[in-house]
């Protein structure tokens, strides 16, 4: 038996206007998950325990098969492990997103409108060159991210920060951070606005029309991860991970989850989504690999930016170009599918929220249970919950 989990990040959501009153996976023209939906199981998984933050790392963490209440990693920390950082025991890491703040201080973008990996990093690389001490060390991530590790202040890990995301089109003065630390990162991230606003690249991004990146946000701190077993260990069978995203191939890196990666994959609407098709089958055609983890950012990231459409059309894209080739696939051979997303993006908020989230698993073994389509309102009519979302990998494997 082969196993492949689709992770469509942020993809569920609310009902929208712009949908005639229907959520995203409700508008969505998905003849493949649909397909799943009848000939499988669609219930709601709940990937965020109540008390923990609605966010990918705890989502995904679950996904994974692990209990994220067991296993309370900063984002800071996951994304750090994703970049090979080691963190010492007096460190903290967090990540860093550049941004776009109007001159009336309202976030008009948390991620510089998405900007390029070229772009982002060599702003990064600014950063460090005119802020790094025996304090602060920043790191380059993808995009707009960035890992800023910060010694001799566990103060940190007793800090509330407000991540970026959750400001859009507000005042970020409404956010203010609070605890030990916060001024200790406020006076780096007015430092860095300094830099930003002397940046050579914000010029030439600036004379080619592009946003400029005018401030800096540091979120989500995390230490030095405890061991998490290991995923063999725990689940007596292999597992790859394909994302272009740190954070889950920082949780690969802490599971001992084999890392793929493949052109053009990447954390935003600019996804070569037929290559990440094309990538799950070499994943699942290789002797060791026994659970494909397919993960999407797409869908979160225009549910960030408001994008009813952009978000729509990629459900639509990762219904088309890969849950069809891991079905075509699965023709004549043993797999099970496993698709879901990990947590409501819903786009009027622009934010996670904890909701359950609907999903479909399908495959050899597992019998129908009355649903037609994978959305909000099938997967509740069936009245199949899984409460620890973590528990969903034991059912696939089972």
């Amino acid at each position: 038996m082969k196993y492949a989990i689709c992770i469509m990040d942020g993809a569920s959501g609310e009902p929208l206007a712009a949908h005639g009153g229907r959520t995203t996976l409700e508008a969505a023209y998905t003849p493949h998950l649909d397909a799943l939906a009848s000939a499988g199981q669609v219930g709601l998984a709940r990937n965020v325990p109540e008390g923990l933050e609605p966010s990918s790392n705890v989502a995904c963490t679950s996904i994974c098969g692990y209990d994220p209440a067991r296993y309370p990693i900063g984002r800071g920390a996951l994304e750090g492990a994703a970049l090979g950082i080691k963190l010492a025991d007096d460190e903290v890491a967090l990540r860093l997103n550049l941004t776009h703040v109007s001159p009336e201080g309202v976030m008009v973008s948390y991620s510089t409108d998405n900007i390029s990996g070229e772009d982002g990093h060599a702003l990064l690389d600014e950063l460090a060159a005119a802020l790094d001490d025996d304090t602060f060390t920043l790191h380059a991530g993808t995009g707009f991210r960035g890992i800023l590790v910060v010694k001799g202040h566990p103060g940190l890990m007793d800090t509330t920060f407000a991540a970026a995301h959750n400001m859009t089109d507000e005042l970020v003065d409404d956010y203010p951070s609070s605890g030990p630390a916060a001024g200790l990162v406020a006076a780096y991230c007015a430092r860095a606005r300094e830099v930003l606003a002397a940046s050579p690249t914000n010029a030439r991004r600036e004379a080619a029309g592009k946003m400029r990146s005018t401030d800096v946000f540091a979120f989500w701190p995390g230490q030095r991860p405890a061991g998490m077993e290991p995923f063999r260990q725990l689940y007596g069978v292999s597992a790859g991970m394909m994302s272009g995203v740190d954070l889950l191939n920082g949780i690969a890196q802490l599971s001992s989850i084999r890392t793929w990666h493949f052109e053009g994959v990447t954390d935003g609407p600019d996804n070569d989504y037929a290559a990440q098709g094309e990538g799950a089958l070499r994943m699942l055609e290789d002797e060791a690999c026994d659970v494909a983890i397919i993960h999407v950012e797409a869908p979160d990231a225009e549910g960030h930016d408001g994008n009813a459409v952009g978000k729509k059309a990629a459900v639509e894209a990762i219904d088309r170009e890969i849950l069809s080739r891991l079905r075509a696939w699965g023709e004549g051979r043993r797999l099970r599918i496993l698709a879901l997303p990990d947590h409501p993006t819903p786009v009027a908020t622009k934010r996670h929220t904890r909701e359950p989230v609907p999903f479909v698993l399908a495959g050899p073994g597992i019998s129908p249970n009355g649903a037609a389509r994978l959305t909000e309102g099938e997967a509740a009519a069936t009245g199949l919950v899984v409460e620890e979302g973590f528990r969903l990998m034991s059912h696939l494997l089972q």
